[in-house]
This record gives C-alpha cells, structure tokens and sequence, in this order.
C-alpha cells in the first residue's frame, strides 16, 4: 500500500493518526494527548457499541474496476474482498466481526449512522496496488478502558485497471487483506507479516495472516480472554539518557512468532500478545522512505494534539540486538499471563539511514518466482535469489557482506551474483542443519555497521508444490476430478479463489472429486491447489495453465435470487426468505447495501433456500435498497428491491435468546411493541407449528419449545388477533444427549455413596441420541475417556435414540471424580462426573 495516498485522502476529512495506548504502543494509528510522559494516546478504532453485533460492514462500489485481467470477473474478485475480510472476521481474539453489505453507488455511505468500510476504484499511480485506512472520525469517546478516537468511515481504494493481476493470485489476495487490515485500524509492520509491504511480506492465502497480526487487531478489539494465554515484554529504547521514539522493537523465536511494537515518544515500548517461550529482542529504526513513501516506513506520523503536530521519533540508530549487542544472544523467557519488565535497549545513533533494508526474496521451485521464498530438504530445486538496497556492489555481493539465520536450522555458506540479472539479484546457497524440520527461518544480512533483519525471510519445506495434471468435466452429479501431483484429502481446490467442496480423495491416484462453486454464465475459471503447508500449485504452474469452462449454455442461466420481503419498518429485525440456486454456507452472501441494514446471520437449509434476520436502522426509513447475492462466482444485483417504511405505532417484532432453542427447553421471546395481560390472547408457531404459551410478562412470552424440534432455523411468528409481529429466523438444536446412568456389576448404581473402582466392570446407559445416528445395520462408533485417559470399551448396543457400552475402569484414572467424555459417531455426550474410589 501507498499510505501517501491515504494520507492526502485523510486531511481531506480529518489527520489519519498512528495508534499507541496509555498502557501499549503499536502500529496503529493514535493522536497523543500531550507531549510527556506517561503518554496517554487516543487510538483510533471502530466504537463495538456503535456496531450493531459488534459488526463492521463494509460496501463495495457496484461500478467496479474498469479493466480486469484476462478470463477474471468481477463476481471472482468479489469473492476474494470477501474472503480478505473473513481473514480478520476470523480472529478470535478480537471482539470485531467484518461483513459483506452489498454493492453500491460510490459514497453511497459516507451519510449514513452506522460506521462503514467503503470499497473503491481509482486511477493510482504506477506501482501502487491500493490503499486504506480510516478518514472519518467522530468526537473522542472516554471509555472505562480509555478514551478512544471512533472510526466512522475507512476506504480501500484498489485500482480502475485490474488488468495486470488476476483477482485469483496470492499477491492479489495478500494486497486486500493488507487494505483491510488499515481499514480496521492498523498500520505497517515490519516483521513480514500481512501488515507488512508486498516487498517482506511473507504470507500466502492459506497462511494469510502471522501471530503479529493477531496480536494488532486484538489489542485494538481485544476479547476478554485475550491475553490470559498470552504475555507481554516492556522497556525502553535510548541513546544514553534521550528515548529513542518511533523505534521497532521485535520479540522473535527461532522457527516461531515474531512479534512487534513501536516506541512511544520516550522510547518506553510494551509488546503484547505474545505466545509463551524463548525469545530474541532486537530494535531497528523505520526502514527509509522509499518509491515515493513521505515517512520512514510509510508510517502516518503520531499527532501530538498539545501543538498539532507530528510527536518526535523516528531518529536513525544502529539495530540492536537486546541488550546492547549487533548478534543476538540473549533470549528472554515469556510466560503466559506474565510480563517481562525492563528489557531496555542502548542504542548509538547514526547520522545517515542503514543502507540494508527492504530485501525482497524469491524461490524457484520451478520456472516461476515464489514469495515467500521456500527451500526443500529435498526433491526440488534450492534456487533463492534476493535484491534490495545495500546488497550490491557493481555486479558483485556487497563487500562484508554477511547472512546468517537465527538458530540452527541453516546455514547460508555463500552468497553470489544470480547469472540471469547478477546488478539486481543475489544468489545464496543454504545448508540444512542436522535436526531441520518443516519451519519458518528468519534472516540477519550484516554489512560493516549496517544490520537488516527479515523475520520469516525463508521457509523450509519437506515436500514439493502441489501441481495439477487434469481436469475431468463435470459428471452427472456435478463433480469434477482434479489430479496431480502432491494432493492429499487435506488439499483446497479453488476455483477463482472459492474453495470447491470436496467430495473423495483417491490416494493411489493422487486425485480429488469435488463439485465447483456456482458458476456465472460463460465463466472460465482458474483451477489451483493449495496445500495445509502453505504451498499452491501456482508456486510451479500458472494459474492459467489449469482453467474450468463452465459452459452454461444461456437457456441454463438461473433466474436471480428472490426475497420474500419487500419491504420492512425502520428500527426492527426481521427474516427474509430468498430463493435460488446453489446456496451453501460460506460461499453465499446477501447484503443491501447500506450500513444501516445489516444482515446479522444467514442460514441455508437447502442449495435452494435460505434465510437471512436483517436489521434495519431506526433513521433509514423513506428508502429503498438494493440487495446483492453473492453466490459462489455468481452475482445477482436487484434495485430497489427492498423499501425501508415509517413504522406504524403496533409493529412489533422479536428478540430471542442468542443461543436460539433447544428442543423440550423452557423458553422465552420479547416481542418489541407490544405488551400482553393474558396468554390467551397470543398465538405463537415455530416452525409453523403451534406452541402453547405458558404465561406472558408485559413484552415477555413463555413457552415450552417443542421436544421433536430438529436441528436448524426456524421461522418464530407471533400473532395477537389479527396482528403479526414480524417473524424471526432462531437457530434450534435437540436436547443433547446425555449418560443417564452408570452402573456396577449386575445393575449397582455409582453415586458417591457406592463410588465405582479400578477394575470394575462398568455398563453406562446414553440417552437422548438423535435417531438413526448410524446408518441402518451399522455399528455407531463410539469413543469413551475417563479423566482424560482413553479406554476401550467391550461392547456398545445401540437401541434407537439410546445406547449401552461397557468397559472396565483402568487403574490409571486419578481417584476423584473424573469425566466421563463420550462421543457416538462424532457427537459428543454431556460429560459425566464418575465419582472413583479406592477399594
């Protein structure tokens, strides 16, 4: 990203600001209240109250890019927006959830209540991929965990001309992930994760996001539980007695995490979510400005509100090893829960930039350019080439010129001009250690006082890329047969970048059945593998070596999907059914639009049938939306379809329990609008079937939910004579099955007055099993751990929605009252505690 551009963007509308906390700095972006210590900052960052769900959604201009490459389609890249968010909606340490709104008509949101991510496409210069970040803001909020600076809009601008990068490429995919991540609040880092510059970045689109990621998005948005298996390391970076601020400081572990911050304006840092071990410190200053970077590091400078202007750092100093050393050789130990204090650095200053910095590195397992750059202990060929400033001189490796890695895994014995381009590219040669494993490996390059270190700068992997030999065409049931080379039940076939569903592997054939996503009318589609390692087969083949054609004639087009609602009241939640084609969890979205129409969940009951509860803002009435459905590579569009009316002074619609029902539960529903004196005046279905209402308390219904409920939505109506409240989509689930009982021997119940014992014989008794678990004639598998110790179990007996096993306790279980943990068929059982007694 250029964060010059966003820059100019941000004075428009208001200072972008980097981030750093009273309590923690880090590449976000912030406003310092003052200039002295102790820094207290104003970070910037959506306000989850604000959010309805604690969700930001975001919108993408329906006009899309102008020119996209050969065979691409904007359905294509619609698809890898979506899943780039869902790299950071899936974050679980982070409390913001990111989602699809839909298309619409450039700033079509910049109006609205509800804060938005707006997605955009622009002319940019040559180089520049996009950029983000926030450029609204609201009145500074003082929260209990500190004031804040509320996002109200954030942009990613990507290019009109498109034509030059399938949306399907690793690097096309890693760039939008990249936007999102300013879009959210963060800034560069630099230890080559996704919040790096393409240049180090060391991602791929199965490993899309690095620990240091994870740690800057969950201190913005942190969960309760973010930091209880995790810890932090503070201290501070000086030269002599002056603070050093702006200054990055990396905890790396050989072959593990490397986590970052910056400094503070004195040179006090704080590093958090960082994963229990043994880790190296080291300190650098900001990369320089380069490729018509403003900043060092393209940073967007702190503002220091005292006098409204950038707070001091970003001095030039020599990187430094904890504590005062140009190798590491120090490490510090983090334990979860726990903070290391005190780690302070001594730093010299310099009077010019290092010259080692930004070095880009490459692999060839084949014929074509792989970023990360990877090594194979054997199999394939080590060819890794390097360039970047400080490496060169003439046609020759820089004089004094040295890399090492950080542990033992390799050894980098020389280093040599790269034949086919020796002014640009290094090659270097590396030796496995004796114990190297399948690991990342990051990388020192030292020349004279110059040190540039590159976290993730290499990986080294045991097997080959994935590659793809054939694609069958579709059979009758919709499957294509893709082989190759390297495949394995775990491997991901994309279509476009949309997972296929996968439906066999054939391991003596080495090739996988799976049925496509749903597919546009003409689509051709680019076909890749991807491997749990990280490896894709287009580290070996373009992606345009291996297409799909899903050849649709025109008489098969599909009509577009149809919602059953076309209109609903300002300030309500209702469901809304739509209907279609080839509907699946995870590769379906419905959004229309606007920030103040949220979709708050979807569920899909069928490939033709789904339902969606949609939030409507109480100021959006006096409009009509339109809704979008993204379904697979298939985009539907249709204005206008939803109007957003004045609601009456009896609507009323409903709240239900978050967690939905459970089947033969006590239950209860508020129905907004309306307040109730009797329950005979209430009529309530779910599921279309009639409830009897227990009793009602004002808004407040209660009831017993069905016990023959099955799992999945369904649809909640209330109706008080001849008025309905407007129905409501509730996730139900059957009670879950239970061990009813355990006994000893010929039928002794264990309680804690007759406790079981080691050696006993036991018979346990489940219940409440759905029917049929196993197919007919079948024996339901059956796994069974006593205190966390597996046992074999002599016998099982089905019986319906019951079940009878057997087993002797061992002698190893600890006395006490261990659980009893049971799965049938992978559904788990409520554990049981099994009080255990010496004889």
């Amino acid at each position: 990203m250029k964060l010059a551009a966003i820059r100019t963007l941000a004075r428009i509308t208001a200072a972008a600001v980097l981030f750093q906390s009273a309590n923690f700095a880090y590449y976000h972006f912030t406003r310092y209240a003052a200039n002295r210590s102790p820094f207290n900052a104003i970070p910037a960052k959506f306000d989850l109250s604000a959010l309805p769900d604690k969700t930001v959604s975001y919108f993408v201009n329906e006009a899309g890019p102008a020119n996209l490459a050969a065979t691409d389609s904007f359905a294509a890249l619609l698809t890898q927006i979506r899943s780039a968010a869902r790299v950071w909606n899936g974050v679980e340490t982070s409390e913001l959830r990111v989602r699809f709104g839909g298309l619409a008509p450039k700033d079509a949101t910049s109006n609205a209540a509800t804060p938005s991510i707006e997605i955009d496409f622009q002319d940019l210069p040559p180089g520049v991929r996009g950029f983000g970040g926030p450029t609204v803001f609201g009145d500074v909020v003082n929260s209990t965990s500190g004031a804040f600076l509320p996002i109200q809009r954030s942009v990613i601008v990507l290019p009109r001309d498109m034509a030059d990068r399938g949306s399907w490429t690793d690097r096309a995919f890693g760039t939008l992930v990249h936007e999102f991540g300013h879009a959210l609040g963060l800034q560069h880092s630099f230890v080559s994760g996704a919040m790096a510059t393409e240049i180090t970045r060391s991602t791929t689109k199965i490993r899309p996001i690095t620990p240091d990621d994870v740690a800057g998005i969950s201190i913005l948005y942190p969960t309760a539980g973010f930091r209880e298996n995790l810890g932090a390391i503070s201290g501070r970076v000086a030269a002599g007695n002056a603070g050093i601020g702006l200054a990055s400081v990396v905890a790396i572990s050989p072959g593990g995490a490397a986590i970052s911050t910056l400094t503070q304006p004195d040179g006090t840092y704080r590093i958090e979510g960082v994963p229990a071990g043994n880790y190296f410190l080291y300190a650098h200053p900001l990369p320089p400005a380069i490729g018509g970077q403003a900043t060092p590091g393209d940073v967007v400078l702190p503002i220091d509100l005292s006098i409204n202007r950038p707070a001091p750092g970003g001095q030039q100093f020599d990187t430094t090893f904890y504590p005062a050393s140009r190798t590491p050789f120090i490490t510090v130990r983090v334990d979860a829960g726990a903070s290391v204090d005190g780690t302070n650095f001594s730093v010299s200053l310099r009077n010019s930039p290092t010259a080692l910095h930004s070095i880009e590195m490459f692999s060839f397992p084949g014929q074509r350019d792989v970023k990360p750059a990877h090594s194979y202990t054997a199999g394939a060929r080590n060819l890794v080439v390097m360039t970047g400033p400080g490496l060169f001189q003439g046609t020759q490796p820089a004089a004094g010129l040295q890399i090492s890695a950080i542990g033992g895994a390799v050894s980098i014995p020389s280093v040599r001009p790269y034949l086919p381009a020796p002014t640009s590219y290094l090659q270097m040669d590396v030796q496995f250690g004796q114990f190297v494993s399948e690991s990342f490996v990051h990388l020192i390059f030292a020349r004279n006082n110059d040190i540039f270190v590159l976290p993730y700068g290499l990986r080294v992997a045991d097997r080959q890329p994935p590659q793809i030999e054939s694609i069958s065409p579709r059979n009758e049931n919709g499957e294509v047969v893709v082989a190759g080379t390297g495949l394995s039940a775990a491997t991901r076939i994309t279509f476009d970048g949309v997972a296929a569903t996968v439906r066999g592997f054939d391991e003596a054939a080495n090739r996988l059945t799976v049925v496509p996503p749903v597919g546009a009318l003409g689509l051709v589609s680019h076909v890749a593998a991807y491997n749990a390692d990280g490896q894709s087969s287009q580290f070996m083949q373009a992606a345009t070596n291996w297409t799909y054609d899903f050849g649709e004639p025109q008489s098969a087009v599909p009509p577009a999907p149809q919602i059953s609602a076309t209109s609903l009241p300002a300030g309500t939640e209702s469901v809304i059914e739509f209907t279609g084609n080839g509907f699946a969890d995870g590769t379906t979205s419905i959004g229309f639009g606007s920030a103040d129409i949220l979709v708050r969940r979807v569920w899909f009951p069928s490939t033709t049938r789904g339902y969606a509860n949609v939030y409507v803002a109480a100021n959006a009435a006096g409009n009509s939306y339109n809704v979008s459905v993204l379904n697979g590579l298939r985009l539907a569009t249709q204005p206008g379809q939803l109007q957003v009316t004045q609601p009456s002074a009896r609507t009323a619609w409903l709240t239900a329990p978050s967690n939905g029902f459970v089947a033969g539960s006590t239950a209860s529903l508020v129905v907004n609008g309306w307040t109730f004196t009797s329950a005979s005046a209430v009529q309530l279905t779910i599921g279309e079937r009639p409830v009897a209402i227990t009793s009602v308390d004002g808004s407040t219904i209660h009831f017993t939910v069905p016990a023959n409920l099955q799992a999945g939505p369904v649809v909640v109506r209330v109706q008080q004579g001849a008025e309905a409240a407007l129905p409501l989509a509730v996730p139900a689930a059957p009670l879950p099955a239970i061990i009813s009982s355990v006994t000893a021997g010929f039928g002794q119940p264990i309680t804690e007055q007759r406790p079981a014992r080691p050696g006993e014989l036991m018979t346990l008794t489940v219940t409440g099993l759905p029917e049929n678990l196993a197919p007919p004639g079948s024996q339901p598998r059956v796994t069974i751990t006593i205190g966390s110790i597996e046992h074999r179990l002599l016998s099982v007996t089905p019986g319906g929605s019951t079940l009878q096993a057997q087993f002797i306790v061992l002698p190893s279980v600890a006395f006490g009252t261990p659980q009893i943990l049971l799965t049938v068929d992978g559904l788990a059982v409520q554990p049981f505690s099994l009080p255990l007694r010496a004889f």
